[in-house]
């Protein structure tokens, strides 16, 4: 076997995960101790012209996007008003 074709059954997909979630660890472990790290509070006294600003207003949502597509929920059983939902709120599934 030459050594390009070694090196490719070396790696395993096992192997592959335990790399990479070594390393999102120890980012989460960093973010973790030291809370500033990776994204600091604005200050509200700087003069940043590229600093979020607020919204002149609250948002609302007016609209939806709904994508129906093979296998979803029907229309007609997300929008529809189910007062049946609310009398039957935490009980038990019949045998039935």
């Amino acid at each position: 076997m030459n050594p390009r074709e070694e090196i490719l059954t070396a790696q395993t997909r096992r192997q592959l995960f335990k790399d990479s979630l070594t390393g999102l660890g120890t980012i989460a472990l960093a973010s973790l101790l030291n809370q500033g790290l990776f994204a600091a509070a604005p200050d509200p006294d700087s003069t940043d012209p590229l600093r979020p600003k607020a919204p002149h207003f609250t948002p609302r949502a007016k609209n939806i996007i709904y994508l129906h597509m093979a296998g979803a929920p029907s229309t007609l059983d997300m929008f529809d008003y189910k007062p049946k939902l609310n009398e039957l709120s935490g009980q038990l599934c019949p045998d039935s």
